[in-house]
């Protein structure tokens, strides 16, 4: 009985806020004007984003090269024993 008015109460608040995020969502598209502004300091925000995520990228592929070439190093390591 419990676990079944719990259910439905879930239910229902889940429903009504599926329903708020909705509407909210498509309340956005009918904006008729924003009168807004690009502000002259969000362009270097922009390039400082675009600058991170390359240095990102860079870094990442660095730290893996690495790691494949570690392994291939390996591998021929192994295959080279040494002659006695």
């Amino acid at each position: 009985m419990v676990i079944s008015i719990v259910n439905k109460i879930y239910s229902i608040l889940n429903t009504r806020t599926m329903m708020m995020l909705v509407g909210l969502v498509f309340s956005g598209f009918y904006l008729k004007d924003a009168y807004g502004y690009i502000d002259p300091g969000s362009g270097s925000v922009v390039i400082q984003m675009i600058i991170g995520a390359l240095v990102g990228i860079g870094i990442t592929i660095k730290l893996y090269w690495y790691k494949f070439k570690e392994r291939f190093m390996r591998s021929n390591r192994k295959n080279e024993e040494p002659q006695n």
